[in-house]
């Protein structure tokens, strides 16, 4: 499994996302907050993105999210089950861009299931790749509208390498920045 996030430039990027022997690229664009919805919408299905204080600090989106790509929406639909997650990825017409119906479409592309915890670590070091080459503030220059998804990356990033929700410190209800960039700078294998 594979899943690669490249060519952040003037609002645009290119997504790949390699999968039980199929490979698709996908290229969202800045009319929605592609990589923000996708990390947000992971971290909502995972058990230890809780931050440690309530349950929904990521809110769940039921029906799953939709990247802008041109004339199509893309949207991505998650089902955990314990270890498997059941990965939805179909196409819709994008009324914005283009109000002629296209008969072709809604069209599912993609319909499969996979470890979940093996897409997380998947996700979290082409996320942890990205935000090390770019930074923040340079992530979101290219990116133009957006910012980089730090707190679902931090949260998923925690969770892979500890197995447990990142804990918020006692003294001033927050969390420790310290410990923060820590775990930002850290490695992940």
């Amino acid at each position: 499994m594979k899943f690669y996030y490249d060519d952040i430039s003037s609002g645009n990027a290119t997504c790949t996302f390699e999968i039980n022997d199929k490979k698709m690229e996908f290229y969202p664009s800045f009319h929605s907050d592609a990589l923000g919805d996708f990390v947000t919408y992971l971290a909502s299905i995972h058990p230890l993105c809780k931050l440690g204080w309530k349950e929904g600090a990521f809110h769940k989106r039921n029906g799953g999210i939709e990247w802008h790509t041109g004339p199509v929406l893309l949207c991505w639909e998650f089902k955990r089950d314990f270890e498997d997650l059941e990965i939805i990825i179909t196409e819709k017409q994008s009324f914005i861009v283009d109000r002629k119906i296209n008969d072709k479409l809604p069209r599912k592309i993609l319909k499969t299931k996979c470890n979940f915890e093996e897409f997380v670590l998947c996700v979290v070091k082409e996320l942890d790749r990205v935000i090390k080459q770019r930074g923040i503030l340079g992530y979101r220059q290219e990116w133009q509208n957006y910012t980089f998804p730090i707190d679902g990356f931090l949260a998923l990033k925690y969770a892979c390498l500890y197995k447990k929700t990142f804990e918020i410190a006692k003294i001033n209800s927050g969390t420790v920045i310290e410990d923060e960039l820590n775990l930002l700078l850290s490695a992940i294998e």
